[in-house]
């Protein structure tokens, strides 16, 4: 049993999304005898997971997500050799095909094969580091978030800042009124194909609106 990783490492002065506090992890022990170390910023560092409670009020925080619902089958949809815009429509999904199977025909086709939890590989990650990574990502439509939430998705996990354009909160409102949570900045995505997986996204045990998360999957 292998596990690939695609998980930000957290770090000193990561870079965070315009206008959120720097991150900052400091030794903090002035002795010799052991390490204390001081974490400072916001818990959409990094890689990290979306609860409803980041933008529906009553919804649920991170330590209400069951953890059956954040460990399970997921699809891969790889989406970067696709030629799509920054949207990812329907159609993007669609045209996806694994070498030997047949293409997805129509919408009912490609219900029928998706799992709790759905993983989109755009491959935005290799801009991790430039200037543009925060503002001009890769970001899901609306007609990709309604299909998620009438199949009952648990959750989405995706390798860009954010699943709505800068600036935008649409789809986060979308998936989180219907409790499905969002893993974002994911990393390492050219070590996975698409296809379905297994799939892990553990938060910390935590009375808030979002976590820092470790993100992997299993391979044969």
């Amino acid at each position: 049993m292998r596990f690939i990783d695609l998980t930000h490492q957290l770090k000193n002065d990561i870079m965070v999304y315009p206008g959120d506090p720097l991150f900052k992890l400091k030794n903090i022990n002035d002795t010799n005898d052991y390490s204390l170390f001081e974490i400072k910023g916001n818990l959409h560092t990094g890689t990290h997971i979306d609860a409803p409670y980041h933008y529906i009020a009553n919804g649920k925080k991170v330590k209400n997500i069951l953890l059956e619902n954040l460990i399970g089958k997921a699809n891969v949809f790889n989406l970067n050799l696709i030629n799509h815009e920054k949207e990812i429509n329907l159609e993007d999904i669609e045209t996806l095909y694994k070498i030997g199977q047949k293409k997805y025909s129509n919408n009912h086709d490609l219900e029928k094969r998706l799992k709790k939890i759905i993983i989109l590989k755009t491959s935005w990650c290799n801009n991790w580091g430039e200037k543009n990574y925060f503002t001009e990502n890769p970001f899901i439509s609306k007609e990709v978030a309604n299909i998620f939430v009438e199949n009952n998705i648990s959750g989405v996990a995706i390798d860009t800042p954010s699943v709505d354009s800068y600036g935008e909160n649409k789809i986060h409102k979308i998936l989180l009124k219907n409790n499905i949570w969002i893993v974002e900045n994911l990393t390492n995505m050219s070590k996975i194909s698409e296809g379905i997986c297994k799939a892990f996204f553990i938060p910390l045990n935590i009375d808030a609106e979002a976590s820092f998360v470790r993100a992997f999957i299993e391979i044969q």
